[in-house]
């Protein structure tokens, strides 16, 4: 089949809609499929269509303050490359111009058209109903779809109520070889931390069992919607619940606006809590394997990309209740969520002390990660065929 990508961004970017088409396009060339990528991120001054990494390119974005990658003025060129495709796959951010005129001329059209939201969209929902868009959009028959279950919710804001419906769900694929990988991490003393035993289970038990210091680690950008000071208020509850029991630190990785403020923090003088800035996966798998679990107090989250490699990677996952991350954790197995800030240290102290952390530690090494890039190239073919079956009716 051949398939044209749509999506506004595109490396040399880097963020999560970025990897994600990037590499939807490499497994999919992998499945056997035709793929080409239509983006307006600029590479340079080069526009225009070549070959990146196997997969035909074509970048057609306009020379813009801030590198924005926009071009207004795409319709003709999209009328002339859409014809060379099967299939449209539109990939949708909260502010995609690209993507959002790449949908208006496929919806003109007779190519079967899939568009997948990739961010939280609640608070732009009441505009973008208002202009009547996205509802013309459904109604010249292109197929929508999300990344979580928290989209199919936010998706039918967007529409007027005769259109809404179950959409499907396509979620984020995560290398699960790479991050389940046995090669032993390196400790900070440069001395190998053991491998998992043959029951699943880390060898090394002097952390929870024995000396009763607890870490955690996240992986955000540092900005108010992640909710770093959440975070660190957090370490501070979680030591205060702990008293004499036991202490708590935790290591957040990441670059953003607000790293002066939290630099400031007494938690953050004190080491309670450290800002390890920003680290590659490499980094952050060997991060993982030297702690006790994952957590992440963001509540306007699409997807959590962090949090499933962190899953994959056999650490219990610390979430709000609210969050999509509660599609691939399960509360008291592999993760524990709750409703509040408050209720979520309190259990996760309880869990510390009581031992259970330490089984749910034991479960996300044993059983697979439900995050993959085989479950999100099986949703992705389910959504091919049922966006086929759309059109042709």
């Amino acid at each position: 089949m051949r398939i044209g990508i749509v999506t506004d961004c595109y490396p040399p970017h880097i963020g999560g809609i970025e990897t994600q088409t990037y590499n939807l396009a490499q497994q999919l060339k992998q499945a056997g499929h035709q793929v080409e990528v239509i983006t307006a991120t600029r590479a340079g001054s080069f526009v225009g269509r070549r070959i990146e990494d196997q997969i035909p390119v074509h970048r057609l974005g306009m020379p813009t303050i801030g590198f924005s990658p926009m071009n207004p003025f795409a319709g003709p060129l999209f009328r002339a490359i859409f014809p060379h495709f099967d299939l449209l796959h539109v990939h949708v951010g909260v502010l995609s111009p690209f993507a959002h005129l790449a949908l208006q001329v496929a919806a003109q059209g007779t190519i079967p058209t899939l568009a997948t939201f990739h961010c939280e969209l609640s608070t732009w929902a009441p505009l973008m109903r208002a202009s009547g868009f996205f509802d013309r959009l459904v109604e010249a028959g292109v197929l929508f779809s999300g990344v979580s279950s928290l989209m199919n919710t936010q998706i039918n804001q967007l529409l007027q109520p005769r259109n809404r419906r179950h959409w499907p769900i396509i979620p984020n694929g995560v290398d699960t070889n790479f991050w389940v990988a046995n090669e032993p991490a390196v400790q900070k003393s440069g001395k190998p931390t053991p491998a998992a035993n043959s029951e699943g289970l880390p060898t090394e038990t002097t952390n929870l069992a024995g000396t009763r210091h607890f870490e955690a680690v996240s992986a955000i950008r540092l900005m108010p919607r992640k909710r770093p000071f959440a975070l660190i208020k957090f370490a501070q509850t979680v030591n205060d619940l702990l008293g004499s029991r036991g202490n708590f630190s935790l290591k957040i990785f990441g670059e953003g606006a607000l790293l002066p403020l939290l630099r400031r923090q007494p938690q953050v003088a004190t080491g309670q809590v450290s800002l390890a800035g920003r680290q590659d996966a490499a980094g952050l798998l060997n991060a993982y394997r030297q702690t006790d679990f994952f957590i992440t107090l963001c509540l306007h989250e699409s997807f959590g990309i962090a949090a499933a490699e962190a899953r994959a990677s056999g650490l219990p996952v610390i979430v709000r209740s609210q969050s999509p991350i509660t599609d691939f954790i399960a509360d008291g197995v592999t993760g524990i969520s709750a409703g509040s800030d408050r209720e979520l240290a309190e259990k996760t102290t309880s869990a510390l002390l009581d031992g259970s952390l330490r089984k749910m530690q034991g479960n996300c090494c044993r059983q697979p990660c439900p995050v993959s890039w085989e479950r999100c190239l099986e949703a992705t073919f389910d959504a091919y065929q049922l966006t086929k079956t759309l059109a042709a009716h």
